[in-house]
């Protein structure tokens, strides 16, 4: 009998555990990744195609994120490599924009998103401010932080797109 009273006094004490320990091991599931070593943000303004912020491998093809816009259009075009679904979610500090997407014709294996937006959206407005920025997939957050020397870039881009 004393077996009884005892386990069941240490019922609720036991269950805590468990449910604390579950939910940290599903929090633990929602994790980020670093920048991937060699990539940067780099400014282009190509002529007649308008400003561009591209976001991957200098001097190659490798770009995970391209923004383009018009010069005064107020709107960003975003596309990003490797994606499936219909959505591109941005997140800078504690901001986040989920944007509408769809699959564009490309060669590039996994599939590459389009969005439209707002020059203005809150993740890119605190891009803008700070150079973070993460990429939102699933329960993953994918750095895509802008290094000190790509700030500028970053700073230029946006006010060719409001100019």
């Amino acid at each position: 009998m004393p077996r009884r009273i005892l386990s069941s006094r240490l019922l609720p004490n036991a269950l805590l555990l468990v449910l604390t320990l579950g939910g940290l091991t599903l929090g633990a599931c929602a994790y980020e990744h670093p920048s991937p070593p060699g990539y940067a943000w780099r400014y282009m303004e190509p002529g007649d195609e308008g400003p561009k912020l591209a976001y991957g491998r200098p001097d190659s093809d490798e770009v995970l994120m391209m923004m383009a816009c018009a010069p005064g259009a107020a709107a960003v075009t975003l596309t990003a490599t490797d994606l499936s679904g219909n959505e591109i979610a941005l997140a800078s500090n504690d901001k986040i924009t989920r944007l509408k997407a769809r699959v564009v014709a490309s060669e590039v294996v996994g599939g590459v998103l389009e969005a439209r937006t707002s020059v203005d959206a809150a993740a890119l407005s605190a891009f803008r401010r700070t150079g973070d920025l993460d990429l939102l997939i699933a329960d993953e957050r994918h750095s895509l932080d802008a290094a000190p020397a790509d700030r500028h870039d970053v700073k230029a881009f946006f006010k060719a797109c409001t100019a």
